[in-house]
């Protein structure tokens, strides 16, 4: 009876410790991809949050390039895709501005990290998007 109990608290324990560490990000996972959605992955898919979370703060970065750096390697891109039904692209210039803003969400947009770096040279201003490998955003 002992044993019965421990191993209940124990398991309940350790599932209670899993579930109530709360993601420092869920509130731009939340505003993007909606409640629902990200209570649905809290149960089949923790590890896609939590990939999605160390995203929001490690992965995605709009950095300053000397001129013309990645212009023979890339066609630079003009317009930002959203991850948003409602709009389909936001211009370079209103990108910047929302990178600048203190509530920058990276997951607005339709870029997310893969085995590879990506970078994309964006149109008009000597910046690109850099997204690092999933696995080094992982270790972070």
């Amino acid at each position: 009876m002992k044993t019965t109990i421990l191993t209940l608290l124990l398991a309940f324990g350790l599932a209670g410790f899993s579930y109530s560490q709360e993601l420092e990000n869920a509130g731009k996972i939340i505003e993007v991809y909606g409640q629902e959605w990200y209570d649905q992955r809290r149960s089949d898919n923790p590890d896609l949050l939590i990939l999605m979370d160390k995203y929001v703060d490690h992965g995605f970065f709009v950095r300053s390039v000397s001129e013309g750096k990645y212009e023979q390697e890339q066609e630079p891109i003009e317009f930002i895709p959203l991850t948003s039904k409602t709009e389909s692209y936001i211009t370079v210039e209103q990108f910047i501005q929302e990178v600048e803003s203190p509530n920058f969400n990276p997951l607005k947009y339709r870029y997310f990290s893969t085995n590879e770096a990506q970078v994309y040279k964006l149109k008009g201003v000597n910046k690109i998007i850099y997204i690092i490998p999933q696995e080094a955003i992982l270790s972070k």
